[in-house]
Protein backbone atom coordinates (compact mmCIF):
# COMPACT_ATOMS: atom_id res chain seq x y z
CA UNK A 1 0.00 0.00 0.00
CA UNK A 2 1.56 3.43 -0.94
CA UNK A 3 2.18 6.39 1.50
CA UNK A 4 -1.16 8.84 -0.22
CA UNK A 5 -3.46 5.33 0.18
CA UNK A 6 -2.53 4.87 3.88
CA UNK A 7 -3.08 8.38 4.57
CA UNK A 8 -6.15 8.58 2.10
CA UNK A 9 -7.44 5.53 4.39
CA UNK A 10 -6.63 7.26 7.76
CA UNK A 11 -7.80 11.01 6.84
CA UNK A 12 -11.80 9.93 7.82
CA UNK A 13 -14.10 8.16 10.52
CA UNK A 14 -15.32 4.96 9.12
CA UNK A 15 -17.16 2.48 10.51
CA UNK A 16 -15.10 -0.19 10.16
CA UNK A 17 -11.71 0.31 11.95
CA UNK A 18 -9.02 0.39 9.34
CA UNK A 19 -7.26 -2.44 10.73
CA UNK A 20 -4.80 -2.61 7.57
CA UNK A 21 -4.36 0.65 6.49
CA UNK A 22 -3.13 1.25 10.65
CA UNK A 23 -0.68 -2.20 10.42
CA UNK A 24 0.76 -0.54 7.05
CA UNK A 25 1.71 2.36 8.78
CA UNK A 26 3.04 1.28 11.16
CA UNK A 27 5.08 -0.60 8.44
CA UNK A 28 6.05 2.23 6.83
CA UNK A 29 6.97 4.26 10.18
CA UNK A 30 9.54 6.61 8.84
CA UNK A 31 8.04 7.56 5.83
CA UNK A 32 4.42 7.84 7.44
CA UNK A 33 5.38 10.05 10.41
CA UNK A 34 6.11 13.54 8.48
CA UNK A 35 2.50 12.67 7.17
CA UNK A 36 1.10 12.10 11.03
CA UNK A 37 2.52 15.24 11.85
CA UNK A 38 1.14 17.08 8.96
CA UNK A 39 -2.67 15.81 10.39
CA UNK A 40 -1.68 16.89 13.50
CA UNK A 41 -0.53 20.68 12.19
CA UNK A 42 -3.93 20.22 10.12
CA UNK A 43 -6.21 19.75 13.31
CA UNK A 44 -4.69 22.97 15.02
CA UNK A 45 -5.08 25.70 12.38
CA UNK A 46 -8.90 24.03 11.97
CA UNK A 47 -9.62 22.74 15.20
CA UNK A 48 -12.90 24.88 15.47
CA UNK A 49 -14.02 24.15 12.22
CA UNK A 50 -13.36 19.96 12.93
CA UNK A 51 -15.35 20.68 16.64
CA UNK A 52 -18.11 23.47 15.90
CA UNK A 53 -19.18 22.23 12.28
CA UNK A 54 -18.43 18.61 12.78
CA UNK A 55 -15.90 17.88 10.11
CA UNK A 56 -15.66 14.35 9.30
CA UNK A 57 -11.82 14.82 9.76
CA UNK A 58 -10.53 11.80 12.09
CA UNK A 59 -6.70 11.45 11.03
CA UNK A 60 -5.80 13.52 14.54
CA UNK A 61 -6.80 10.26 16.27
CA UNK A 62 -5.09 8.14 13.92
CA UNK A 63 -2.11 10.20 13.95
CA UNK A 64 -1.92 10.80 18.00
CA UNK A 65 -1.68 6.73 18.40
CA UNK A 66 0.30 6.11 15.97
CA UNK A 67 2.73 8.45 16.70
CA UNK A 68 2.77 7.62 20.77
CA UNK A 69 3.51 4.09 19.69
CA UNK A 70 6.08 5.76 17.32
CA UNK A 71 7.69 7.50 20.41
CA UNK A 72 7.34 10.73 18.10
CA UNK A 73 8.74 13.34 20.13
CA UNK A 74 7.14 15.97 17.69
CA UNK A 75 3.66 14.70 18.75
CA UNK A 76 4.37 15.84 22.00
CA UNK A 77 3.59 19.53 21.53
CA UNK A 78 1.03 19.38 20.17
CA UNK A 79 -0.88 17.42 22.90
CA UNK A 80 0.36 19.73 24.81
CA UNK A 81 -1.64 22.63 22.94
CA UNK A 82 -5.02 19.91 23.00
CA UNK A 83 -4.87 20.15 26.57
CA UNK A 84 -4.83 23.99 27.12
CA UNK A 85 -8.07 23.84 25.29
CA UNK A 86 -11.80 23.36 26.92
CA UNK A 87 -12.61 19.41 28.48
CA UNK A 88 -15.36 19.43 25.78
CA UNK A 89 -13.08 19.83 22.52
CA UNK A 90 -10.34 17.31 24.82
CA UNK A 91 -13.53 15.02 24.45
CA UNK A 92 -13.85 15.32 21.49
CA UNK A 93 -10.83 15.04 19.67
CA UNK A 94 -9.36 11.94 22.05
CA UNK A 95 -12.48 10.67 22.71
CA UNK A 96 -14.35 10.55 26.62
CA UNK A 97 -12.02 7.67 27.88
CA UNK A 98 -9.05 10.00 27.64
CA UNK A 99 -8.61 10.43 31.14
CA UNK A 100 -6.94 7.18 30.18
CA UNK A 101 -5.49 7.61 27.43
CA UNK A 102 -3.64 11.54 27.71
CA UNK A 103 -1.21 10.20 30.62
CA UNK A 104 -0.10 7.16 28.53
CA UNK A 105 0.11 9.71 24.81
CA UNK A 106 2.01 12.26 26.77
CA UNK A 107 4.30 9.68 28.32
CA UNK A 108 4.92 7.75 24.92
CA UNK A 109 5.68 11.09 23.14
CA UNK A 110 7.72 12.96 25.87
CA UNK A 111 10.16 15.33 25.00
CA UNK A 112 11.25 16.43 28.38
CA UNK A 113 9.32 19.35 28.73
CA UNK A 114 8.59 18.78 32.33
CA UNK A 115 7.22 22.77 32.48
CA UNK A 116 4.39 22.17 30.04
CA UNK A 117 3.30 19.67 32.16
CA UNK A 118 3.87 21.37 35.24
CA UNK A 119 1.56 24.49 33.55
CA UNK A 120 -1.53 22.08 33.38
CA UNK A 121 -1.39 20.26 36.52
CA UNK A 122 -0.93 23.55 38.75
CA UNK A 123 -3.77 25.65 36.94
CA UNK A 124 -6.65 25.37 38.83
CA UNK A 125 -8.63 26.74 35.60
CA UNK A 126 -7.89 23.54 33.35
CA UNK A 127 -10.60 20.58 34.02
CA UNK A 128 -9.04 18.76 37.04
CA UNK A 129 -9.83 15.45 34.93
CA UNK A 130 -7.45 17.07 32.46
CA UNK A 131 -4.99 17.72 35.21
CA UNK A 132 -4.72 14.66 36.79
CA UNK A 133 -4.23 12.89 33.39
CA UNK A 134 -1.42 15.01 32.96
CA UNK A 135 -0.37 14.05 36.60
CA UNK A 136 -0.23 10.65 36.01
CA UNK A 137 2.18 11.03 32.94
CA UNK A 138 5.22 11.28 35.74
CA UNK A 139 3.94 8.30 37.29
CA UNK A 140 4.51 6.34 33.59
CA UNK A 141 7.41 7.87 33.19
CA UNK A 142 8.73 6.81 36.85
CA UNK A 143 8.03 2.82 35.88
CA UNK A 144 9.92 3.54 32.74
CA UNK A 145 12.91 4.51 34.67
CA UNK A 146 12.74 8.41 32.30
CA UNK A 147 12.18 10.17 35.86
CA UNK A 148 13.63 9.08 38.84
CA UNK A 149 11.86 8.53 42.59
CA UNK A 150 13.14 11.75 44.05
CA UNK A 151 11.71 13.90 41.39
CA UNK A 152 7.98 11.89 41.81
CA UNK A 153 8.59 12.31 45.56
CA UNK A 154 9.58 16.06 45.13
CA UNK A 155 6.99 17.40 43.27
CA UNK A 156 4.57 15.46 44.73
CA UNK A 157 4.91 16.62 48.34
CA UNK A 158 5.19 20.36 46.41
CA UNK A 159 1.82 19.61 45.37
CA UNK A 160 0.27 18.87 49.09
CA UNK A 161 2.57 21.45 50.67
CA UNK A 162 0.72 24.06 48.34
CA UNK A 163 -2.83 22.62 48.61
CA UNK A 164 -4.85 25.15 49.20
CA UNK A 165 -7.51 24.52 52.02
CA UNK A 166 -10.65 24.82 50.50
CA UNK A 167 -9.39 23.19 47.54
CA UNK A 168 -10.94 19.63 47.06
CA UNK A 169 -10.55 18.78 43.97
CA UNK A 170 -10.19 15.78 42.02
CA UNK A 171 -6.17 15.89 41.77
CA UNK A 172 -5.54 15.62 45.88
CA UNK A 173 -7.10 12.04 45.28
CA UNK A 174 -5.10 11.43 42.54
CA UNK A 175 -1.77 12.02 43.75
CA UNK A 176 -2.71 9.65 47.09
CA UNK A 177 -3.49 6.94 44.20
CA UNK A 178 -0.19 7.70 42.76
CA UNK A 179 1.97 7.71 45.94
CA UNK A 180 0.12 4.49 47.32
CA UNK A 181 0.31 2.55 43.86
CA UNK A 182 3.49 3.76 43.25
CA UNK A 183 4.14 2.66 47.02
CA UNK A 184 6.53 6.48 47.77
CA UNK A 185 6.38 5.61 51.45
CA UNK A 186 8.41 8.62 51.80
CA UNK A 187 5.20 10.74 51.60
CA UNK A 188 2.79 8.36 54.35
CA UNK A 189 2.68 11.22 56.43
CA UNK A 190 1.65 13.75 53.92
CA UNK A 191 -1.08 11.82 52.25
CA UNK A 192 -2.43 11.34 55.94
CA UNK A 193 -3.44 15.03 56.08
CA UNK A 194 -5.51 14.69 53.10
CA UNK A 195 -7.17 11.71 53.22
CA UNK A 196 -10.65 13.22 53.90
CA UNK A 197 -10.72 13.74 50.89
CA UNK A 198 -11.54 10.36 50.36
CA UNK A 199 -15.00 10.15 51.30
CA UNK A 200 -15.49 6.38 51.77
CA UNK A 201 -13.58 4.72 54.99
CA UNK A 202 -13.17 1.23 52.94
CA UNK A 203 -10.90 2.92 50.20
CA UNK A 204 -9.29 4.89 52.33
CA UNK A 205 -7.65 1.77 54.20
CA UNK A 206 -7.29 -0.09 51.17
CA UNK A 207 -4.85 2.80 49.94
CA UNK A 208 -2.83 2.77 53.09
CA UNK A 209 -2.91 -1.28 52.72
CA UNK A 210 -1.48 -0.62 49.37
CA UNK A 211 1.29 1.76 50.53
CA UNK A 212 2.35 -0.45 53.68
CA UNK A 213 2.62 -3.49 51.48
CA UNK A 214 6.39 -4.48 50.69
CA UNK A 215 5.87 -6.18 47.66
CA UNK A 216 7.66 -5.08 44.45
CA UNK A 217 5.90 -2.91 41.82
CA UNK A 218 5.48 -4.99 38.71
CA UNK A 219 3.79 -2.68 35.95
CA UNK A 220 1.92 -6.03 35.09
CA UNK A 221 -0.72 -6.34 37.57
CA UNK A 222 -3.63 -3.93 38.13
CA UNK A 223 -4.14 -0.81 38.27
CA UNK A 224 -0.82 -0.43 36.86
CA UNK A 225 -1.54 -1.93 33.58
CA UNK A 226 -3.01 -0.96 31.87
CA UNK A 227 -3.33 2.23 32.78
CA UNK A 228 0.77 3.29 33.24
CA UNK A 229 2.06 2.03 30.55
CA UNK A 230 2.90 3.35 27.09
CA UNK A 231 1.25 3.07 24.15
CA UNK A 232 2.46 0.11 22.45
CA UNK A 233 -0.35 -1.42 20.33
CA UNK A 234 -2.72 1.38 18.16
CA UNK A 235 -4.74 -1.33 16.34
CA UNK A 236 -5.68 -3.91 19.61
CA UNK A 237 -6.92 -0.44 21.63
CA UNK A 238 -8.85 0.72 18.99
CA UNK A 239 -10.80 -2.75 18.24
CA UNK A 240 -12.49 -1.93 22.01
CA UNK A 241 -13.11 1.40 21.12
CA UNK A 242 -17.21 1.43 21.06
CA UNK A 243 -17.11 3.73 17.48
CA UNK A 244 -15.91 0.78 15.51
CA UNK A 245 -18.35 -2.01 16.81
CA UNK A 246 -21.86 -0.39 15.76
CA UNK A 247 -21.94 -3.38 13.56
CA UNK A 248 -20.59 -5.96 15.77
CA UNK A 249 -23.19 -4.70 18.35
CA UNK A 250 -25.84 -4.92 16.40
CA UNK A 251 -25.16 -8.48 15.19
CA UNK A 252 -24.79 -9.22 18.30
CA UNK A 253 -28.15 -8.00 19.88
CA UNK A 254 -29.77 -9.71 17.30
CA UNK A 255 -28.35 -12.84 18.24
CA UNK A 256 -30.46 -15.41 20.29
CA UNK A 257 -27.66 -15.05 23.51
CA UNK A 258 -28.96 -11.27 23.87
CA UNK A 259 -32.62 -12.19 23.95
CA UNK A 260 -32.10 -14.38 26.79
CA UNK A 261 -29.95 -12.15 28.74
CA UNK A 262 -32.24 -9.26 28.42
CA UNK A 263 -35.39 -11.87 29.47
CA UNK A 264 -33.17 -12.72 32.36
CA UNK A 265 -32.58 -8.89 33.33
CA UNK A 266 -36.12 -8.20 32.87
CA UNK A 267 -37.46 -10.80 35.15
CA UNK A 268 -34.65 -9.43 37.63
CA UNK A 269 -35.90 -6.41 37.80
CA UNK A 270 -39.67 -7.44 38.16
CA UNK A 271 -39.06 -9.31 40.58
CA UNK A 272 -37.04 -6.65 42.55
CA UNK A 273 -39.96 -4.20 42.23
CA UNK A 274 -42.27 -6.55 43.65
CA UNK A 275 -40.67 -7.59 46.55
CA UNK A 276 -39.62 -3.49 47.42
CA UNK A 277 -42.80 -2.34 47.02
CA UNK A 278 -44.36 -5.52 49.55
CA UNK A 279 -41.87 -5.87 51.93
CA UNK A 280 -42.37 -4.46 55.30
CA UNK A 281 -39.77 -3.55 58.33
CA UNK A 282 -40.36 -6.65 59.85
CA UNK A 283 -40.76 -8.98 57.26
CA UNK A 284 -37.98 -11.11 56.66
CA UNK A 285 -35.40 -9.89 53.96
CA UNK A 286 -35.74 -10.55 50.42
CA UNK A 287 -31.89 -11.46 50.20
CA UNK A 288 -32.85 -14.70 52.09
CA UNK A 289 -30.78 -14.37 55.22
CA UNK A 290 -33.27 -14.69 57.47
CA UNK A 291 -33.06 -11.92 59.19
CA UNK A 292 -36.05 -9.32 59.35
CA UNK A 293 -35.47 -6.68 56.91
CA UNK A 294 -34.78 -3.75 58.91
CA UNK A 295 -31.78 -5.60 60.05
CA UNK A 296 -30.61 -6.15 57.28
CA UNK A 297 -30.98 -4.66 53.82
CA UNK A 298 -33.46 -1.48 54.89
CA UNK A 299 -29.98 0.42 54.67
CA UNK A 300 -28.70 -0.70 51.55
CA UNK A 301 -28.17 0.69 48.19
CA UNK A 302 -29.49 -2.21 46.53
CA UNK A 303 -30.25 -0.45 43.59
CA UNK A 304 -26.11 -0.36 42.67
CA UNK A 305 -26.95 -4.18 43.40
CA UNK A 306 -29.33 -4.36 40.99
CA UNK A 307 -27.21 -2.04 38.22
CA UNK A 308 -24.12 -4.46 38.84
CA UNK A 309 -26.08 -7.70 38.13
CA UNK A 310 -27.24 -6.29 35.10
CA UNK A 311 -24.04 -5.46 33.72
CA UNK A 312 -22.55 -8.39 34.92
CA UNK A 313 -25.16 -10.28 33.06
CA UNK A 314 -24.60 -8.30 29.89
CA UNK A 315 -20.76 -8.64 29.96
CA UNK A 316 -20.94 -12.26 30.91
CA UNK A 317 -23.34 -12.58 27.97
CA UNK A 318 -20.85 -10.61 25.23
CA UNK A 319 -18.10 -12.41 26.66
CA UNK A 320 -18.93 -15.53 25.93
CA UNK A 321 -20.67 -14.13 22.17
CA UNK A 322 -16.77 -13.35 21.25
CA UNK A 323 -15.52 -16.52 23.21
CA UNK A 324 -17.62 -18.63 20.98
CA UNK A 325 -15.92 -16.31 17.91
CA UNK A 326 -12.66 -17.69 19.07
CA UNK A 327 -12.13 -13.59 20.08
CA UNK A 328 -10.21 -14.34 23.48
CA UNK A 329 -8.92 -10.57 24.36
CA UNK A 330 -12.40 -9.09 24.18
CA UNK A 331 -13.87 -11.92 26.13
CA UNK A 332 -11.68 -11.73 28.69
CA UNK A 333 -11.52 -8.23 29.24
CA UNK A 334 -15.87 -8.40 29.37
CA UNK A 335 -15.11 -11.11 32.13
CA UNK A 336 -12.47 -9.13 34.14
CA UNK A 337 -14.67 -5.82 34.18
CA UNK A 338 -18.11 -8.33 35.39
CA UNK A 339 -15.31 -9.79 37.96
CA UNK A 340 -14.56 -6.64 39.20
CA UNK A 341 -18.57 -6.23 40.13
CA UNK A 342 -18.54 -9.21 41.54
CA UNK A 343 -16.02 -8.66 43.97
CA UNK A 344 -17.90 -5.31 45.01
CA UNK A 345 -21.28 -6.98 45.19
CA UNK A 346 -19.93 -10.20 47.18
CA UNK A 347 -17.82 -7.01 49.69
CA UNK A 348 -21.27 -5.21 50.32
CA UNK A 349 -23.47 -8.35 50.83
CA UNK A 350 -20.31 -10.31 52.69
CA UNK A 351 -20.56 -13.30 50.27
CA UNK A 352 -18.46 -15.83 51.19
CA UNK A 353 -18.36 -18.44 48.70
CA UNK A 354 -19.27 -18.89 44.94
CA UNK A 355 -22.19 -21.13 45.56
CA UNK A 356 -23.64 -18.39 48.14
CA UNK A 357 -23.40 -16.20 45.56
CA UNK A 358 -24.99 -17.98 42.90
CA UNK A 359 -27.81 -19.23 45.28
CA UNK A 360 -28.42 -15.43 46.11
CA UNK A 361 -28.16 -13.92 42.61
CA UNK A 362 -29.53 -15.71 39.68
CA UNK A 363 -28.02 -14.65 36.01
CA UNK A 364 -27.27 -15.29 32.83
CA UNK A 365 -24.70 -17.87 33.48
CA UNK A 366 -23.42 -19.07 37.27
CA UNK A 367 -20.61 -17.16 38.32
CA UNK A 368 -19.18 -21.37 39.17
CA UNK A 369 -19.05 -21.41 34.79
CA UNK A 370 -17.95 -18.08 34.12
CA UNK A 371 -15.38 -17.67 36.34
CA UNK A 372 -13.82 -21.29 35.30
CA UNK A 373 -13.98 -20.07 31.73
CA UNK A 374 -12.43 -16.56 32.54
CA UNK A 375 -9.33 -18.43 34.34
CA UNK A 376 -9.05 -21.44 31.10
CA UNK A 377 -8.64 -18.31 29.01
CA UNK A 378 -5.86 -16.96 31.11
CA UNK A 379 -4.51 -20.13 31.37
CA UNK A 380 -4.16 -21.01 27.48
CA UNK A 381 -2.52 -17.15 26.77
CA UNK A 382 1.69 -17.35 27.77
CA UNK A 383 1.54 -13.52 27.60
CA UNK A 384 2.93 -11.99 30.93
CA UNK A 385 0.35 -10.07 31.41
CA UNK A 386 -2.12 -12.27 31.09
CA UNK A 387 -0.53 -15.14 33.78
CA UNK A 388 -0.26 -11.54 36.28
CA UNK A 389 -3.82 -11.56 35.66
CA UNK A 390 -4.35 -15.01 36.60
CA UNK A 391 -2.34 -14.28 39.76
CA UNK A 392 -5.09 -11.84 40.39
CA UNK A 393 -8.08 -13.38 39.96
CA UNK A 394 -7.14 -16.05 42.11
CA UNK A 395 -5.31 -13.49 44.67
CA UNK A 396 -8.54 -11.63 44.53
CA UNK A 397 -10.95 -15.18 45.56
CA UNK A 398 -9.35 -16.21 48.56
CA UNK A 399 -9.53 -12.57 49.33
CA UNK A 400 -13.04 -12.42 49.22
CA UNK A 401 -14.51 -16.04 49.36
CA UNK A 402 -13.86 -18.33 52.85
CA UNK A 403 -11.72 -21.14 51.34
CA UNK A 404 -11.01 -22.47 54.70
CA UNK A 405 -14.31 -23.12 54.87
CA UNK A 406 -14.39 -26.93 54.81
CA UNK A 407 -17.10 -26.91 51.83
CA UNK A 408 -14.50 -25.09 49.61
CA UNK A 409 -11.65 -27.65 49.71
CA UNK A 410 -11.99 -27.62 46.00
CA UNK A 411 -11.50 -24.10 45.13
CA UNK A 412 -8.54 -23.79 48.28
CA UNK A 413 -6.53 -26.75 46.43
CA UNK A 414 -7.55 -25.11 43.01
CA UNK A 415 -6.38 -21.82 44.04
CA UNK A 416 -3.08 -23.29 44.70
CA UNK A 417 -2.35 -25.31 42.07
CA UNK A 418 -3.33 -22.66 39.70
CA UNK A 419 -0.97 -19.52 41.66
CA UNK A 420 1.77 -22.20 41.78
CA UNK A 421 1.51 -22.97 37.75
CA UNK A 422 1.45 -19.24 37.34
CA UNK A 423 4.59 -18.38 39.24
CA UNK A 424 6.31 -21.63 37.55
CA UNK A 425 5.67 -19.88 33.76
CA UNK A 426 6.38 -17.18 34.79
CA UNK A 427 10.11 -18.36 35.36
CA UNK A 428 9.38 -18.46 39.36
CA UNK A 429 10.39 -22.12 40.23
CA UNK A 430 11.33 -21.99 43.56
CA UNK A 431 8.11 -19.64 44.94
CA UNK A 432 6.08 -22.23 42.56
CA UNK A 433 7.70 -25.13 44.74
CA UNK A 434 7.15 -23.52 48.04
CA UNK A 435 2.78 -22.45 47.31
CA UNK A 436 2.66 -26.75 46.63
CA UNK A 437 4.69 -27.65 49.31
CA UNK A 438 3.72 -25.14 52.56
CA UNK A 439 0.14 -27.48 51.34
CA UNK A 440 2.00 -30.11 51.30
CA UNK A 441 2.82 -29.65 54.95
CA UNK A 442 -1.02 -29.53 55.92
CA UNK A 443 -1.97 -32.61 53.92
CA UNK A 444 0.52 -35.30 52.36
CA UNK A 445 -1.85 -37.27 50.70
CA UNK A 446 -2.83 -34.57 48.21
CA UNK A 447 -2.13 -35.90 44.86
CA UNK A 448 -2.92 -33.29 42.66
CA UNK A 449 0.07 -31.36 44.80
CA UNK A 450 2.76 -34.16 43.29
CA UNK A 451 1.27 -34.22 39.99
CA UNK A 452 1.15 -30.32 39.42
CA UNK A 453 4.67 -30.49 40.74
CA UNK A 454 5.65 -33.97 38.21
CA UNK A 455 3.60 -31.52 35.28
CA UNK A 456 5.75 -28.41 34.92
CA UNK A 457 8.55 -30.86 34.31
CA UNK A 458 7.10 -33.37 31.50
CA UNK A 459 6.06 -31.03 28.83
CA UNK A 460 8.84 -30.93 25.81
CA UNK A 461 7.90 -27.49 24.13
CA UNK A 462 9.63 -26.31 27.51
CA UNK A 463 13.09 -27.20 27.02
CA UNK A 464 14.96 -25.21 29.62
CA UNK A 465 12.44 -27.33 32.55
CA UNK A 466 11.88 -30.96 30.59
CA UNK A 467 13.25 -33.37 33.13
CA UNK A 468 11.99 -36.63 33.25
CA UNK A 469 14.12 -37.74 36.11
CA UNK A 470 12.96 -34.52 38.29
CA UNK A 471 9.09 -35.52 37.44
CA UNK A 472 9.68 -39.24 38.16
CA UNK A 473 11.19 -38.58 41.75
CA UNK A 474 8.51 -36.48 42.66
CA UNK A 475 5.88 -39.40 41.64
CA UNK A 476 8.03 -41.62 43.81
CA UNK A 477 7.73 -39.72 46.93
CA UNK A 478 3.71 -39.43 46.05
CA UNK A 479 2.98 -42.91 45.70
CA UNK A 480 5.21 -43.88 48.53
CA UNK A 481 3.19 -41.80 51.01
CA UNK A 482 0.81 -43.85 52.97
CA UNK A 483 -3.06 -43.15 52.74
CA UNK A 484 -2.37 -40.80 49.12
CA UNK A 485 -5.49 -39.29 47.17
CA UNK A 486 -6.23 -41.47 44.07
CA UNK A 487 -2.78 -43.24 43.14
CA UNK A 488 -3.89 -44.52 40.63
CA UNK A 489 -3.07 -40.87 38.67
CA UNK A 490 0.42 -41.06 40.05
CA UNK A 491 0.85 -44.66 38.79
CA UNK A 492 -0.21 -43.76 35.37
CA UNK A 493 2.06 -40.87 35.32
CA UNK A 494 5.09 -42.73 36.28
CA UNK A 495 4.19 -45.67 33.52
CA UNK A 496 3.85 -43.12 31.13
CA UNK A 497 7.42 -42.04 32.24
CA UNK A 498 8.92 -45.54 32.12
CA UNK A 499 7.65 -45.75 28.26
CA UNK A 500 9.33 -42.25 27.42
CA UNK A 501 12.94 -43.42 29.20
CA UNK A 502 12.67 -46.89 27.88
CA UNK A 503 12.79 -48.19 31.17
CA UNK A 504 11.21 -51.88 30.21
CA UNK A 505 11.07 -53.90 33.39
CA UNK A 506 9.69 -50.80 35.25
CA UNK A 507 6.89 -50.30 32.53
CA UNK A 508 5.80 -53.70 32.90
CA UNK A 509 5.75 -53.54 36.90
CA UNK A 510 3.40 -50.20 36.44
CA UNK A 511 1.15 -51.55 34.06
CA UNK A 512 0.89 -54.24 36.53
CA UNK A 513 0.16 -51.95 39.27
CA UNK A 514 -2.52 -50.45 36.56
CA UNK A 515 -3.91 -53.03 35.39
CA UNK A 516 -2.58 -52.68 31.87
CA UNK A 517 -1.16 -55.95 29.94
CA UNK A 518 2.14 -54.96 28.08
Amino acid sequence: MEINEIIEQLKYYTENLPKEALKQAIKHKEEITPKLIEMLEYTKNNLDEIYYEEDEFFGYIYAYFLLAEFKEQKAFPYLIDLLNKDEEIIDYIIGDDYPEYVPRLLASTYNGDDKALFDIIENNQINEFVRCSTLQTFGILYLYGVKDRNFLVNYLKKLLNEKDGNDNSYLYEEIIDEICYLKLTELAEDIDKVMYIIENKEEREDLKNILKDDSKINRNIYPLKPFYEYIYDTVGIMEEWQCFRYIEDEEFENSDDYKVCQYIIQKREDNYIGIKMDIGRNDLCYCGSGKKYKKCCINKNNNDDLDKLNLIDEFVCKAEWYLKREENKKGSHLLRIAWFDVQDICKNNNIKSISEYDEKYEGYDSLLNWIQTYEDVLAMSDEEDKLYERLELWNTIEDIFDLDNENELYWRERAIREKANTEFRLGNEEKATKIIEDYLKVKTQWTWGYIEMADWYLDKRDNKHYNLQKAKEILLRAEHIEGIEEVDAILERLWDIYKKLNDKENIKIYATKIGIEE
